[in-house]
């Protein structure tokens, strides 16, 4: 999982955050995010406010739900951070 945009503020819990992600082995388009675990919500915020680290260069091995309508996938909730990578610079 990347980032396409992010956002420092906190959402709700089981609510969407204003931040958008792909995961390419579900869909090529970026979909919004909801944090189902708040240590999950706290790992990621604190890449996006503290780290010195730009967040669209890092990747994130993550456990998801996918919600859908029909059979398109709507939204991505975020259940447990595993790891957090450094993303190759593309060229």
């Amino acid at each position: 999982m990347y980032f396409t945009r992010s956002d420092v503020g906190n959402a709700p819990k089981d609510k969407r955050s204003g931040e958008k992600v792909k995961i390419h082995e579900v869909s090529d388009k970026a979909l919004p995010i909801i944090y189902a675990s708040s240590l999950a919500e706290e790992r990621i915020k604190h890449e996006i406010r503290e780290a010195n680290h730009n967040i669209y260069k890092k990747g994130f091995s993550v456990d998801v739900s996918i919600l859908y309508r029909g059979s398109k996938p709507i939204v991505y909730r975020i259940l447990a951070v595993y790891e957090i990578i450094d993303l190759p610079d593309d060229e």
